[in-house]
């Protein structure tokens, strides 16, 4: 299944991906929300009232450095994410006051075989056995 890129306040268009998060080991979830796909992002980040509203579980509080040096206090959150109708488990999510976008960094984005199609402006979690097929290129 593939998500079209965002193009709605964004140009160029930028890679999402639908998202609900889970408390772990729980069926409580949040309703979907369309997250960035930020491959240069070291976190995982959602806006602080997602996590709160879930009930998740805190594990720290820490502070978050931006892209241009701004420090502030954040909470992680250790939450199950749902994409593509897969749960990926116990995924530390940053729940940022400052932000009501939610972006997917490297430490969940390492966990899926993702494809970005730019020139047709769509995100495609890829399924394992193509996956598998084009790890066997290399």
């Amino acid at each position: 299944m593939s998500v079209a890129y965002q193009s709605v306040g964004y140009l160029p268009p930028i890679p999402i991906l639908a998202v609900r998060f889970r408390r772990l080991v729980d069926p409580v979830a949040s309703e979907l929300y369309d997250a960035i796909v930020d491959t240069g992002a070291d976190m995982t980040i959602a806006p602080a009232e997602i996590l709160v509203n879930l009930q998740a579980h805190d594990v720290q509080e820490t502070n978050l450095v931006s892209q241009w040096g701004d420090v502030h206090p954040v909470v992680l959150y250790l939450v199950d994410l749902e994409i593509e109708g897969q749960v990926i488990p116990g995924v530390l999510v940053a729940g940022d006051e400052t932000t009501q976008e939610v972006i997917l960094g490297r430490n969940l984005l390492n966990m899926l075989p993702l494809f970005l199609d730019g020139p047709q402006q769509q995100t495609y979690v890829v399924e394992d056995a193509r996956a598998r097929q084009l790890r066997m290129q290399r």
